[in-house]
């Protein structure tokens, strides 16, 4: 696996958990430890982007941050594969 699709996974990883805890917490609004979960793996999940778009651009167009060119359209997009 290439470091492109680690960190990728790494982002999915991290992605999936929010939106799996971020249910549970629907239900379970006062859950102190599924919040601390879910806090916990927001960071995770920020700094997994942040290693991505350090390295290989950015995983949306809201954080294509090039000023001189518009490099969202680069290839491969992150859902084109890695090694494309």
């Amino acid at each position: 696996m290439t470091e492109r699709e680690q960190l990728l996974n790494r982002v999915r990883m991290y992605d999936f958990a929010l939106v799996d805890v971020s249910l549970y917490l629907d239900g379970h609004p006062h859950n102190a430890s599924a919040l601390a979960y879910y806090q916990k793996n927001r960071k995770l999940l920020n700094e997994a982007k942040a290693a991505y778009e350090a390295r290989f651009g950015p995983l949306s167009r809201k954080n294509s941050t090039d000023e001189t060119e518009w490099t969202w359209i680069n290839d491969p997009w992150p859902w084109e594969g890695a090694d494309n």
